[in-house]
């Protein structure tokens, strides 16, 4: 069982990815984070194998954020989720190499989590 913290500061979409997260056998949503701030307090409490990080959101020093949640949990896998669909986008570049992924392609990584 993988245990998944999804980090996303649009509510909605935050509600929607905890809810694919819940559904798909072999994966336990650990938490959820709508800040930055509540999702370095959720890598502390629960551990997660799995962090979503929302990278679309620019007041949270996204390559900072990933840095950081990567030396709490360095056997975590840390996905970077994007609405930007671009490849030439910088956002979308990742030095720490944790992969970038489309929104609307999360259902079928939640399902490569678990195969």
């Amino acid at each position: 069982m993988h245990r998944v913290l999804v980090v996303e500061h649009h509510p909605l979409v935050l509600s929607a990815l905890a809810d694919l997260v819940v559904e798909e056998p072999g994966l336990e949503l650990s938490g959820i984070a709508g800040s930055a701030r509540e999702a370095i307090s959720q890598v502390h409490h629960m551990q997660p194998d799995v962090v979503l990080i929302d990278v679309d959101e620019p007041s949270w020093q996204t390559q900072r954020l990933v840095r950081l949640i990567g030396e709490l949990l360095p056997s975590a896998r840390i996905v970077r989720l994007t609405a930007v669909s671009d490849p030439q986008m910088e956002c979308l570049e990742s030095p720490t190499n944790n992969p970038s992924v489309l929104k609307t392609a999360v259902p079928e990584l939640l399902r490569s989590l678990t195969e």
